[in-house]
């Protein structure tokens, strides 16, 4: 049996984010992933950002940070038409912005002319992938699905949510989706003309 040693809950225990707003889980999926692949970050689940959402009861509602109005501006433009400024949070998921958009139409439209809203999206995508990541440290950690179970005993619940994923698959879909976004962290690199994706992403 291989050696085991002690993982911080915050490594892999993301039981916390499963009522979170969705930009919260999203961006926790893409913050692991990250570190998965190198970015040298703490645990998201030990960021400020996180803390303070979780703390905060009202934003558990969820909310459109993602897109933000930045104010109307004054160029001229069509009948019906208007200049708005808008600041973009890119580390959502397109459906997640195109949701936050809707939103935003939402709370402006007081003609009916928009009452179809946008489709939700797959939050349990992002969940379950954060579920795998949990399983892949488990595993370098050492712990077999029953070991972790006797060595978190705290932490029962979120195992057995874990027990429903094949361990011997998970590595492979992680290692799968960080492939992937290393390929979207070159290509910011490339768009904003560097070679250090750590400084583009988190600024340093």
């Amino acid at each position: 049996m291989s050696k085991k040693s002690q993982i911080a809950n915050e490594e892999w225990d993301f039981s916390v984010l499963e009522k979170a707003p969705r930009s919260l889980i999203y961006r926790a999926l893409l913050w692991e992933l990250d570190r998965e692949v190198g970015s040298g970050k703490e645990p998201f689940l030990k960021t400020a950002e996180c803390r303070k959402a979780l703390s905060d009861p009202s934003s558990l509602k969820g909310n459109a940070s993602g897109v933000t109005e930045l104010g109307r501006g004054n160029a001229k433009t069509r009948p019906f038409e208007e200049s708005i400024s808008f600041g973009i949070d890119w580390s959502q998921p397109r459906d997640e912005l195109v949701r936050q958009f809707g939103l935003w139409l939402d709370t402006q439209e007081s003609t009916g002319r928009l009452q179809v809203k946008p489709a939700l999206g797959k939050t349990r995508d992002a969940l379950t992938m954060l579920r795998k990541i949990s399983i892949v440290r488990l595993k370098q950690g050492g712990f077999s699905q029953r070991v972790a179970a006797d060595t978190y005993p705290d932490q029962k619940s979120y195992l057995k949510s874990l027990n429903r994923i094949n361990w011997t698959t998970a590595s492979r879909e992680v290692v799968k989706a960080c492939k992937k976004r290393e390929n979207k962290l070159k290509s910011i690199e490339r768009t904003m003309g560097s070679k250090n994706w750590k400084k583009d992403v988190y600024g340093g």
